[in-house]
């Protein structure tokens, strides 16, 4: 193989990776901050990839099947008569890898939620100095942010237990109120890219 075909497939797999990447980024990278115990308002700036999600897909695939079909070319070809060299073998196990490593990344969204239950974690306080407040969450767009909410919640000091789904998009959350406020609560979920407002009483009636 030419060494600009041998160049073109390695850039393939990493066109296809990165798009890989961003294609995950509004959902894991959020997560994965999040769970190192990375947090700030500019973590939500990777929740304005989301819209952009089903284009990078397509990218990722595309050039993945592209630098596929031309590695199966190369190889099947009729002007092909050489023998395998290492850097053959090196290059298509790259390609697989790349393809493992990007497949991966794309559904890794479903992942983290059949992974993770988002009601299950709960911190020990005593019963009577507990609040239980509801969030309307706005910006969810898959359960994998559920997973998200969920974890920036329980990483407040002061919160004992939150439960998040994405449908309805809410939020129930018990906290100490001496230890952690509703305001600080409410800026938890917006820092990581989803805003809400608590639910008054009258609106929870109709839950």
């Amino acid at each position: 193989m030419k060494k600009q075909e041998r160049s073109s497939s390695k850039w393939g797999v990493l066109a296809a990776v990165g798009a890989g990447v961003l294609a995950s980024a509004c959902c894991t990278v959020p997560l994965l901050l999040v769970t190192l115990g990375v947090g700030g308002a500019w973590v939500a700036s990777f929740t304005m990839l989301e819209p952009f999600r089903p284009y990078f897909i397509a990218l990722a695939l595309g050039v993945l099947a592209y630098a596929g079909y031309r590695e199966y070319r190369n190889a099947r070809g009729p002007q092909c008569d050489c023998e395998v060299t290492l850097n053959d073998r090196a290059r298509r196990a790259s390609l697989v890898v790349g393809a493992l490593i990007t497949l991966g990344l794309i559904v890794s969204p479903w992942v983290i939620k059949g992974t993770s239950d988002v009601s299950a974690a709960e911190v020990f306080v005593p019963e009577r100095s507990l609040e239980e407040a509801v969030l309307d969450i706005r910006g969810m767009t898959c359960d994998a942010c559920a997973v998200t909410v969920h974890t920036a919640l329980m990483h407040l000091d002061g919160v004992a237990s939150a439960q998040v789904t994405y449908e309805p998009p809410r939020a129930i959350v018990r906290y100490d109120p001496k230890v952690v406020s509703l305001d600080e609560i409410v800026r938890a979920t917006a820092n990581v890219g989803y805003p809400s407002k608590p639910v008054q009483p009258k609106q929870q009636a109709g839950l």
